[in-house]
């Protein structure tokens, strides 16, 4: 039988990536891609994919969109807390109406833990026991934090205002790049693998942000200082920049983020709940994992230099 894959999310970094792999491997037309950014979808349909609109939000959208695939690639929503959660459901409940066979989930490190209280790991265990519960075949996709986001956002920030600013202590993360994740979830969604599995995703070294702010230091050629705050000091951080303290349900929120997300994160490292190192971008793709050094040596041209 021949099998059709769903990649959804493609006008995200992921998303498109996995996508991108798949149709350098199968035939296009057995690839269903989805967004709500029709450019994409248009993009996508002139490669000979079946390229179909679907929003999270949208219940009918979903069931319409995964409709004819065998093989599920979800990644995950950008949100936090109930509005994620609520989006995650939508998509296992169309999965399941549409006859999905299996979904490969872009899952996180801290849902190893079924009693975290770091607000992102309780949303993908959240996600993964309904996926289970729902009944389809999965592969659980636990990524440790992306090493795109120390070099892109951390490394802009740290290199321009000297300041590295985090609650994480001493705890330790092995990082992993996108480009990593996408490669191990492709070969995951083309039947690599067990069927029913968590896969532990991560870089190939334990680093604290201590770690990454002399890092940064080094590739900007400035002065960084890593600051570790308390909890209550991080949060009033976020407080002073307006960002509220817990997720809303709002999906017009001015601020679509939460500082108990962000200081949950950080105790979750500093706790050394996250501190897991994993050999499996290279036992799935047959190469190493890249280094943090080495995305943030692709990042570093662009940081803004220090007023």
């Amino acid at each position: 039988m021949t099998t059709t894959y769903i990649v959804t999310g493609v006008s995200g970094y992921v998303g498109n990536r996995v996508a991108e792999i798949l149709a350098e491997r199968v035939d296009p037309a057995r690839l269903i891609v989805t967004s709500r950014d029709e450019e994409t979808l248009v993009r996508w349909r002139e490669r000979g994919a079946d390229a179909r609109y679907a929003d999270y939000g949208d219940p009918d959208s979903l069931v319409r969109a995964f409709a004819g695939g065998d093989r599920l690639f979800m990644v995950s929503a950008m949100l936090v807390g109930p509005r994620r959660r609520a989006q995650h459901q939508n998509a296992i409940d169309a999965a399941r109406a549409a006859g999905v066979q299996h979904v490969v989930y872009t899952s996180f490190l801290g849902a190893r833990d079924p009693e975290s209280r770091a607000l992102v790991s309780e949303d993908h265990i959240f996600t993964e026991n309904a996926i289970r519960e729902a009944g389809l075949g999965w592969t659980f996709m636990r990524n440790s934090q992306y090493a795109d986001a120390m070099a892109e956002q951390i490394g802009q920030i740290a290199s321009s205002s000297g300041k590295n600013i985090h609650n994480s202590g001493d705890g330790l993360m092995a990082f992993v790049s996108r480009d990593d994740v996408a490669a191990a979830g492709a070969e995951l969604l083309l039947g690599a693998g067990e069927p029913d599995t968590a896969y532990d995703v991560t870089g190939p070294e334990l680093l604290t942000y201590g770690n990454v702010g002399e890092l940064i230091a080094e590739l900007a050629g400035a002065d960084v200082e890593s600051v570790s705050l308390s909890d209550d000091d991080f949060y009033a951080m976020w407080d002073a920049m307006g960002v509220p303290r817990e997720a809303s349900e709002d999906p017009d929120a001015a601020v679509p983020w939460c500082s108990d997300d962000m200081v949950s994160f950080g105790r979750d490292i500093r706790a050394g709940a996250l501190a897991i190192r994993s050999t499996t971008v290279e036992d799935l793709t047959g190469r190493p994992a890249e280094t943090l050094r080495t995305v943030m040596e692709r990042y570093s041209p662009a940081w803004a230099p220090r007023p």
